[in-house]
């Protein structure tokens, strides 16, 4: 099987699904001189805060690990993590970690920007783009095939579903909606029987705009044409997207009486069971349990609603990248700390089963289906290690995963993606608070407002 990917993105695996394969490089650097020996500190980013305690110390304790079996090297831990308004200045001023998480949005722009380091002659000779899948890596390279970042996260988001609310509707929580007008259909059955809302949406912030995008996504429109240089978002298909919501709060009364909602809120009122679906990323399962310990049984997941074909679903993920001014010796020693922190529990038979054991034991989530950055053949086996330990329900997620081969992944906005979803979320605000929105006209000024940003570069 394949994964189909719209406007020439690369595929990405799940479970046993090959993929085309990808591009090596094409004119990959020599490989640096590096003495393996040379006492070397570096600075590793995205340290989980305080207030994640359990996420927090997993990662110190990975710390420790990893310098004890390099005694040669020396981390720095540090809290900062991507931040669109604040990453150039970390760059210009030196003060950019010597590995950190951006996002899929940004890879391409920093890349451009000569903002991040090329790493292929350090990451090739010690195997890591081996056990990467070829077609995420491309998330992570240029034109030529250079690669500038180790992916470490992908997710295509999904429909989440409360199963007892659809059961207390008298819906069949097996059988989720697969398009807009059965979600509409189905919130206000679920509303009507149960009084909770039907449906709710993430409106506030960037949140707001990134939702919104792969709504349009799923009508079969787009916001950047591939390239990030054109706005495509003024559209028939843009303003069906916009219409809907709009009708599902103003003329269904299927979404409550809320209009802000932020990844957060929105959990918390699922968790209470005052929603009955909402898009999100399919790792919401496990901040669900972990935050809320809520019946993992009530929780299902299927694909973003399509208008009524295989129009399209967002996707996402993140890649390590490295400071550009890093010495080959630290750039090497922080490739080896991303192989062995995200990876290593992956592609290690004793590690994967010693973790997946710690994390059922401590309440966690093993085994959620969906997307790996990592190569099928390896993911395949990291599923076989960890099979006496997945605590996860696949056939809640049959709807999810069955569709990861069908709906066509479309990447985010290649140009100024997080101010795009940012500018975008007072256009899903206004379509709720106006009962009378001029909808052709909200998607036609967002579009105005966008062709400016991208015009920036």
């Amino acid at each position: 099987m394949k994964l189909r990917i719209r406007h020439g993105i690369a595929a990405v695996a799940v479970g046993a699904v090959t993929l085309a394969a990808a591009g090596c490089t094409a004119s990959a650097p020599a490989a640096p001189q590096v003495d393996p020996d040379a006492p070397v500190t570096i600075t590793v980013g995205d340290l989980p805060s305080t207030q994640a305690e359990a996420a927090r110390k997993g990662f110190l304790d990975a710390v420790d690990s990893f310098e004890e079996e390099h005694p040669n090297v020396t981390i720095e831990t540090s809290e900062t993590r991507w931040d669109n308004g604040s990453f150039s200045a970390l760059v210009a001023g030196g003060t950019m970690p010597t590995v950190m998480s951006v996002p899929f949005t940004n890879t391409q722009q920093v890349i451009d920007n000569g903002q991040v380091a090329d790493i292929t002659g350090i990451v090739e000779p010690l195997g890591i783009v081996d056990r990467v899948n070829p077609d995420t890596l491309k998330q992570a390279q240029d034109d030529a095939g250079n690669v500038y970042g180790i992916p470490t996260s992908v997710d295509a988001l999904g429909l989440i579903y409360n199963r007892q609310l659809f059961e207390q509707a008298g819906l069949d929580p097996d059988d989720p909606p697969a398009t807009w007008d059965e979600v509409r259909e189905a919130a206000k059955t679920i509303t009507e029987k149960t009084g909770a809302p039907g449906y709710l949406q993430m409106t506030e912030e960037g949140q707001g705009g990134w939702i919104y995008t792969a709504t349009v996504y799923s009508h079969g429109g787009t916001v950047e044409d591939p390239t990030g240089g054109e706005v495509t978002l003024d559209s028939p298909e843009s303003v069906d997207a916009l219409q809907t919501v709009h009708d599902m709060y103003w003329t269904d009364k299927s979404m409550g009486s809320t209009v802000l909602f932020s990844l957060k809120t929105l959990m918390q009122e699922y968790a209470a069971g005052r929603a009955g679906m909402f898009i999100a990323p399919v790792q919401t399962y496990e901040w669900l349990n972990n935050v809320y310990e809520l019946d993992l049984s009530t929780i299902g997941a299927t694909h973003v609603p399509q208008a009524g074909g295989e129009e399209g679903a967002l996707l996402s993920g993140n890649v390590q990248m490295f400071n550009p001014k890093s010495t080959p010796e630290q750039l090497t020693a922080a490739a080896e700390w991303v192989d062995f922190y995200y990876f290593g529990k992956y592609t290690d038979e004793e590690t994967a089963v010693a973790n997946a054991k710690a994390i059922v034991a401590d309440g966690g989530v093993v085994g959620l289906p969906g997307l790996s950055p990592l190569s099928p053949e390896a993911y395949d086996q990291y599923r076989e290690w960890i099979a006496d330990y997945i605590n996860v329900d696949p056939a809640h997620f049959t709807g999810y995963t069955d569709s990861l081969t069908v709906i066509p992944l479309v990447p985010e906005p290649a140009t100024r993606a997080q101010e795009v979803y940012a500018d975008l979320a007072p256009t899903v605000q206004q379509a709720l608070t106006d009962e009378n929105a001029d909808i052709p006209a909200l998607v036609s000024d967002a579009s105005s407002r966008i062709d400016r940003i991208i015009s920036q570069g």
